[in-house]
């Protein structure tokens, strides 16, 4: 019997550090699962990702799934090309809000091969950053944050919305908010603007683990040396968790490059009749949050681990008579004692 073919829609670069991560495990989960992945690249641009999308489908055989993010401003079209030939399909993230999250209605309503959606909660995991910044940030002067985002989109707004409405609550006063499109270069510059504009800043909240490096690159050039500043971000990239093994940025939350795997888990329950896309539209993965303190727990992720190693059938409903995904945020198989 023929393997099923699933199309992987990396919506990067080929060498983009967190989607050739959650890539490689995807690719290490599609083959313990006995999937076909067929990988295709959005380059970062959504009139890209529709060309290549539009290029696979009438070019190549017709995928059994396709996983994929909608690229804000081409929701619609995008799930209007996999309703056309009629490909099941699993967008990764809620990137879509507003009118146009109005247009494409829920999943399996208005488009009836859209199975869901898998995300994490980007709005606690704001929340949960601001939180832990606050914590770590000088208690000697009064609460002053700016945010660096990433691009304008439903993803980048519930984590910002998060981390204001912490601030908000406790009484850390938000000095502005920039976006930098997930750039660490435009991180540094949008840094150094701010560094002028803002006086006593000391928590800088980025939406990135590059950003939040890029912003700590400005502050080694401008910051004065008694200015002490808390950086954190999103990712778990290995450069991340250098910078936070050695002091210079303090947090970061992850966990989320785990969603491509647990889409094909899904789906994989989804190819043996499991009802649980029929009777869900979401699957909400857990996140969690790396300081200082438990960055030595982390440190099999820097060195290029196997991500074959884990067992993704270990969490199929199918297999294990559930019917509710129990995903932890670290397979057993990497904890440490």
């Amino acid at each position: 019997m023929a393997k099923q073919t699933v199309l992987f829609v990396n919506p990067s670069v080929v060498d983009d550090p967190f989607w050739s991560k959650v890539q490689t495990i995807s690719q290490n989960a599609a083959k313990q699962l006995g999937f076909d992945l067929q990988v295709i690249y959005g380059e970062g641009n959504r009139h890209i990702q529709i060309q290549e999308l539009k290029k696979y489908l009438e070019y190549q055989s017709k995928p059994d799934y396709a996983i994929l993010i909608l690229y804000p401003g081409a929701a619609e079209e995008t799930l209007k090309i996999l309703e056309q030939h009629q490909v099941s399909s699993i967008t990764l993230e809620e990137t879509i809000s507003g009118d146009e999250k109005k247009v494409i209605s829920e999943p399996g309503q208005k488009f009836k091969f859209w199975l869901g959606e898998v995300y994490h909660d980007n709005y606690q995991a704001g929340y949960e950053l601001a939180k832990t910044l606050h914590q770590l940030s000088d208690k000697n002067l009064k609460s002053k944050a700016v945010l660096i985002n990433g691009h304008y989109g439903s993803e980048s707004d519930m984590r910002a919305k998060g981390a204001v409405d912490y601030f908000g609550s406790h009484n850390v006063d938000v000095a502005q908010e920039v976006h930098a499109s997930w750039s660490e270069s435009l991180s540094t510059e949008q840094t150094l603007k701010l560094l002028k504009r803002h006086k006593d800043i000391n928590i800088v909240w980025a939406a990135s683990d590059l950003m939040a490096i890029g912003a700590m690159k400005a502050c080694k050039q401008a910051c004065a040396e008694s200015q002490n500043i808390a950086f954190g971000g999103f990712d778990w990239l290995s450069v991340g968790l250098e910078k936070i093994a050695s002091g210079e940025v303090q947090a970061s939350v992850g966990g989320h490059f785990m969603m491509g795997a647990w889409a094909l888990v899904s789906l994989f329950d989804h190819q043996k009749n499991h009802p649980y896309w029929t009777e869900h539209k979401e699957l909400v993965i857990p996140m969690g949050i790396i300081t200082k303190d438990n960055v030595h727990n982390y440190q099999w992720m820097k060195s290029n681990p196997n991500w074959g190693q884990i067992d993704y059938k270990s969490k199929s409903l199918h297999l294990n008579k559930q019917s509710q995904y129990q995903l932890h945020l670290i397979p057993k198989v990497w904890q440490k004692n």
